[in-house]
């Protein structure tokens, strides 16, 4: 049975999403309107725009598959252009610029928070003049990827049947595009779902089970240590301080390899100079580009990391890798045993594992979850996974 705060935290989070659906479903409106002030389209022939604007966690597990488009025999004699998320610019400089001719980047904030930014994106797909669009994003934002694919308004546009929260969201996303694809399975693991798309859009996919970044580097410090990643996009998905703290004990008792905290936001710096005042491990949180976060990954002996982009990074570089989840989306993002792959185990709170076990798998909302769930995972549950990758 449901305590009673878990269950007002779950009704704030249902009214908060019909809300979202209502002030979605208005901007699109407005905005579709304003692409009428582009100029008329004059698409050129031979040239694709591929649009991609989700973030850092899922370019990770779509950069093996950008590849067979310049590959394909249905693209290769195509100028490719890629829409991207300046989240992920530079890794696509370090790691995939020869799979594209071109690139746009779009700063999402931007683009949503202010009306110039977001047209002078549209001003620039328009003068381009693309003969086919594709967006293989699975879960495809109707402000950004649709709205970017009518500003360039293609000859030709191929997507996914859209699997957004909201059934009205989809109908009206999935209504714009001349091909869909549908895909064989909802509950398929992402990277799965990627090879899949790239079959049906290029006729061919990368034969991988797994994401592979191929690039070596040298590892920045000497001797064996453990990244543990604290950071996350939203509170939920954070595992708390005291739990680090608790982890790091645990650590400290069975091995001598050294811990390195890792991050990248605003919440995390605080959390590392909390776990640093009480524990002395080193961090980098704040300190090292995306880029130089890819060489501490890749030199790790092992990745603890809450379900974000580091533990994409980790199953690429094939690290023994932890990842501390709250259940959202858990099939497509953190439910690696879906896709074969080895040295990667899942830790869920309690709440996901029982409702597993009574019901089976399935999709697991943002609206199902309360942060208080991930924080109800203990550390020696966590360490107990780290213990059986590391032999």
């Amino acid at each position: 049975m449901l305590s009673l705060g878990r269950q007002i935290s779950l009704l704030g989070r249902r009214r908060d999403a019909a809300r979202d659906r209502e002030r979605v479903l208005r901007s699109f409106a407005d905005w579709r309107r304003e692409l009428a002030a582009l100029p008329p389209p004059r698409p050129r022939g031979k040239t694709l725009l591929v649009i991609r604007l989700d973030d850092i966690g899922d370019y990770l597990l779509f950069r093996n598959q950008l590849a067979m488009y310049r590959h394909s025999p249905r693209w290769r004699d195509h100028r490719i252009t890629l829409l991207g998320n300046a989240a992920w610019k530079d890794l696509l400089t370090l790691l995939d610029a020869d799979a594209v001719d071109d690139t746009l980047w779009v700063n999402k904030n931007r683009y949503l928070q202010h009306a110039d930014d977001r047209q002078e994106v549209w001003r620039q797909l328009r003068d381009r003049g693309f003969e086919t669009v594709i967006t293989p994003s699975r879960t495809r934002p109707l402000l950004l990827d649709d709205l970017c694919m009518l500003a360039a308004a293609p000859l030709r546009s191929l997507g996914c049947v859209n699997t957004n929260v909201h059934a009205t969201w989809n109908r009206l996303s999935d209504g714009l595009y001349e091909s869909l694809f549908e895909g064989s399975g909802s509950l398929m693991h992402e990277f799965r779902f990627n090879a899949e798309f790239a079959q049906w859009a290029c006729g061919i996919c990368y034969s991988g089970v797994r994401p592979v970044i191929e690039r070596r580097f040298d590892p920045p410090i000497v001797g064996p240590y453990v990244i543990c990643f604290i950071g996350a996009s939203t509170r939920s998905k954070r595992w708390p301080v005291n739990r680090w703290l608790d982890l790091i004990a645990l650590h400290r008792r069975h091995f001598s390899s050294k811990l390195v905290l890792a991050g990248n936001g605003k919440a995390e710096l605080e959390m590392a100079r909390i776990i640093r005042h009480r524990t002395g491990v080193e961090s980098i949180v704040g300190t090292v580009s995306l880029t130089e976060l890819l060489g501490w990954v890749a030199g790790a002996e092992a990745v603890v990391t809450n379900d974000t982009m580091t533990a994409h990074m980790g199953v690429s570089f094939d690290r023994p890798t932890v990842i501390i989840a709250n259940g959202i989306n858990y099939m497509r993002f953190s439910e690696y045993d879906n896709t074969s792959t080895l040295h990667v185990a899942t830790v869920y709170p309690e709440v996901v594992n029982r409702r597993r076990r009574r019901i089976g798998d399935g999709p697991y909302a943002y609206s199902e979850t309360v942060t208080a769930d991930i924080a109800s995972i203990k550390a020696d549950t966590v360490f107990t996974e780290l213990q059986r990758l590391l032999r």
